[in-house]
């Protein structure tokens, strides 16, 4: 059977799309057998970031309406032949995602579910960004799954510049965990680039590190402060405040 976690915030622009996609794609790098479901039902989200856009020829629409198997709304991702995409495209309800993940968690070793059937997963990770809003939201969030019954919920700390760490301006991944009380999964540095579709490489081997700790290979987080010291750092730092 797959591990099925069900990623999230109630908060939009957190990044959880960006890192279902980014765990993904390291956890088939990994030999993972790994799914996505996306559960945006209106722009396919999960496809475009992932560089999957309108290569779809099912959906979970068709597959609620009795058009095609779960196994046809697959998209297998062009860097990596473990990773696929399902889309709830035009799907009426996420009921059609859940059945899917019934029909499909024997063909893979992890699915990762995109805000959608949280009833068919066994772990939950929040996906926040270092700033209050989003910290608040994480907060109930959690208590918003506890209510449906998962109890192994786990955070990623997303968007975090060290500079800003260093000035004071957020806290730490670590401070974030601790006051909301949740073991850390990952903690991916602001990427810019990522709106443009593309990936830094400090951004994939952040990635890199959560599949490894997700998969249990080992435990290791990016550390995201290291690049900001020394004149190089100060000079990001200088310029990152004016951006």
């Amino acid at each position: 059977m797959a591990h099925k976690i069900y990623m999230t915030n109630l908060k939009g622009g957190t990044g959880v799309t960006s890192c279902c996609i980014g765990l993904g794609l390291m956890l088939a790098e990994l030999g993972e057998r790994t799914l996505i479901v996306d559960g945006d039902r209106y722009a396919a989200n999960a496809l475009v970031t992932g560089g999957c856009g309108n290569l779809q020829i099912y959906t979970l629409a068709d597959y609620e309406k009795g058009a095609c198997r779960a196994k046809q709304t697959l998209v297998t991702h062009h860097r990596s032949e473990n990773l696929c995409i399902s889309s709830s495209l035009g799907a009426q309800d996420g009921k059609s995602a859940s059945l899917a993940v019934d029909e499909l968690e024997g063909l893979f070793d992890y699915i990762l579910l995109d805000k959608t059937a949280p009833d068919r997963c066994d772990s939950a990770i929040i996906v926040t960004e270092p700033f209050v809003p989003s910290v608040k939201s994480s907060d109930a969030c959690k208590a918003y799954l506890s209510d449906m019954g998962i109890k192994d919920i786990s955070l990623i700390v997303n968007k975090l510049n060290g500079g800003q760490i260093i000035n004071g301006e957020v806290m730490t991944a670590q401070e974030i965990a601790a006051l909301l009380r949740l073991p850390l999964k990952a903690v991916i540095p602001e990427d810019l680039t990522l709106p443009l579709g593309k990936w830094k490489k400090s951004t994939l081997k952040a990635f890199r590190a959560a599949a490894e700790t997700v998969s249990g290979k080992r435990e290791i987080v990016c550390n995201v402060v290291k690049p900001y010291f020394g004149l190089n750092g100060y000079i990001k730092r200088k310029v990152r405040e004016r951006l």
